[in-house]
């Protein structure tokens, strides 16, 4: 692994923490693990102060649960979420004091995500933090990928290594291509976003039979890609969006559910909670609106009165956040093979995040850039801790035999 170069979305060229300036904080609402080796150094420091806060501030993790990776972990005030290493600027103690070599390997290497693609460095930021979500998302040009530094410092902290030439085929040996044709789908301006999300899932679903028939040869695999190239570029049935079906009816309710289940599961995410509470004042509204369609038509009406017409000249949004997503996850990696499992995610954050933003829109008579940076980047910051919403979309959908790309396009088309 000696490399001194990582391969990168642009937009991680420009990225640098913003500190105290930011609107959140990366040290607020995390369970922040501390390895034995970070431990032991910050509570051996020489300085008596430093060593008696840090002392006060970390808490082993109990036996028989303590291994070497996950040794301590930092308190958390019970009522904000604040790290106990933050200062009042909300700036990390730990780092002001004796420099980033301190930190824990989660700390000094968020927001950004880590892996090793064969033996060449990947790098890319998590949606949580609201300056690389800036830099990410809001770029109206097709997000482009370079080269930059490696990060190999002792504390950075990979999430894992994949390798592409199995000696026994698999899919996995046409990783790159799978992982760039699916990037071009999603890229595919010629289409509205909604329907590239539902062609990538058709390309996916077929993808996923060939694997679960252990049909993964070359031919195989470049056949259904070459076969999918030709479809988007002149099947007419797959051109039309109008060829899938859609069920507002099922849409609202099954996503409607998955929010107010987990009210209760915000806990200190303050952006989050008032994301969701202007989506239940946005739905609230037809309470007294004059207009007595029944909610189900008044959430459509405001998809088609709100989120539409700005989402008609935003729609880059969310085609920056699938690619970002795609290359961070190292798609089409899975550990059981389930390729389908992982588009099945992105559509489960694509689609909670249409709900909140049709609800939002609606109490605001609109929506800003501002607005939907926030909610994406406050439910990034939740799903990622906790994973709840998603896992009760997955749930959901696995129980009602759900699944399959027709019950998909329900909860993707408006």
């Amino acid at each position: 692994m000696n490399t001194a170069a990582a391969l990168v979305p642009k937009y991680m060229l420009d990225f640098k923490c913003i500190g105290s300036d930011c609107e959140d904080s990366c040290c607020i609402g995390w369970n922040v693990q501390i390895d034995k080796t970070t431990y032991t150094n910050l509570t051996s420091v020489s300085q008596k102060a430093l060593r008696d806060n840090f002392k006060s501030g970390i808490e082993k993790v109990e036996t028989p649960s303590r291994t070497n990776d996950q040794f301590a972990k930092m308190k958390m005030d019970s009522k904000t979420g604040c790290c106990s290493m933050l200062d009042e600027q909300k700036l990390c103690t730990i780092q002001a004091s004796l420099g980033e070599r301190y930190l824990a390997p989660i700390c000094a290497t968020y927001p950004r995500n880590i892996f090793w693609v064969n033996n060449e460095q990947e790098i890319s930021a998590v949606m949580s933090c609201p300056e690389a979500a800036r830099l990410a998302l809001l770029n109206p040009e097709k997000m482009e990928f370079t080269h930059t530094e490696a990060m190999l410092q002792k504390n950075a902290q990979s999430k894992g290594q994949v390798f592409t030439d199995q000696p026994n085929p698999t899919f996995m040996n046409f990783f790159w291509d799978i992982r760039i044709f699916t990037i071009e789908i999603i890229q595919n301006r010629n289409y509205s976003f909604p329907h590239r999300l539902i062609i990538m899932g058709l390309f996916c679903e077929q993808l996923q039979r060939l694997i679960d028939q252990n049909l993964e040869s070359e031919s195989d695999i470049k056949g259904l890609i070459e076969n999918f190239k030709e479809m988007i570029n002149n099947n007419a049935e797959l051109q039309d969006y109008g060829t899938f079906p859609q069920d507002h009816e099922f849409q609202f309710i099954a996503l409607n559910n998955i929010i107010s289940k987990n009210l209760g599961s915000i806990g200190s995410n303050a952006r989050f909670a008032s994301c969701v509470q202007d989506y239940l004042d946005g739905l609230n509204e037809h309470k007294d609106s004059d207009d007595k369609l029944d909610l189900v038509n008044f959430y459509q009406k405001g998809y088609h009165s709100y989120y539409k017409p700005f989402m008609d000249e935003y729609e880059y949004i969310f085609e920056n956040y699938a690619v970002n997503f795609i290359y961070s996850h190292l798609f089409p990696k899975s550990e059981s093979k389930n390729v389908y499992k992982v588009y099945t995610i992105l559509v489960s954050h694509y689609v909670l995040l249409k709900l909140l933003l049709i609800g939002m829109s609606i109490k605001h008579k609109g929506l800003t850039t501002d607005k939907v940076l926030k909610l994406i980047q406050s439910f990034t910051k939740i799903s990622e801790h906790t994973n709840v919403y998603v896992k009760n979309i997955i749930d959901f959908l696995t129980e009602k035999e759900f699944s399959s790309m027709g019950h998909l396009s329900l909860l993707i088309k408006n």
